[in-house]
């Protein structure tokens, strides 16, 4: 891709890989960028269905049959899902424009979802359904820290993510946090 691309995920099998395109370096939010699926081999390429705005951070399923990812469709970041079969897409995050949702993480069982959300200046971790339902808060690090990028431990019992304080340059900490 001349426009560049970035932000893979492996398909649950093995054969297929997800990713972002255009991609430049250095920006947050990829406004203008697709969805797209590639056999690992590079011969099959799809563009899924996109909207206007950005569609990046991308997350496979773990029965391989949906994508989470992270939208500006809506003119600011939300996570949607998109249904493979049929290239449905639904929005699973409804805040208003001033909370960001993104990087959405699957749970090993595909029935929840981690993502960070950005409320009230922080970014927290937080928890919802496959479907979008039943949001809830995982960390509360106030407004020193930032808490994004979760992901599942294998056995669905820990969400780990990175974690940075806010007011001063310092390394980026991999925290842990036992989810029950």
């Amino acid at each position: 891709f001349p426009e560049g691309a970035c932000q893979p995920d492996w398909s649950p099998d093995g054969s297929q890989l997800v990713f972002v395109s255009p991609c430049e370096y250095g920006q947050d939010t990829l406004q203008g960028s697709s969805l797209y699926i590639s056999d690992v081999d590079g011969l099959k390429l799809n563009q899924l269905a996109s909207a206007p705005g950005g569609d990046f951070e991308p997350a496979w399923s773990p029965d391989g049959t949906h994508i989470a990812f992270t939208s500006l469709r809506d003119g600011h970041m939300q996570i949607y899902s998109i249904i493979l079969d049929d290239n449905s897409t639904t929005r699973l995050t409804e805040t208003a424009s001033d909370i960001f949702t993104h990087s959405p993480s699957w749970s090993p069982f595909g029935n929840q979802i981690a993502y960070a959300a950005r409320r009230y200046g922080a970014y927290q971790i937080w928890t919802m359904t496959n479907t979008g339902q039943a949001h809830q808060r995982v960390t509360v690090s106030g407004y020193q820290y930032f808490d994004v990028m979760p992901v599942w431990s294998p056995d669905g019992n820990f969400i780990l993510y990175s974690q940075y304080p806010v007011d001063r340059p310092a390394r980026v900490r991999l925290m842990s946090i036992r989810y029950e």
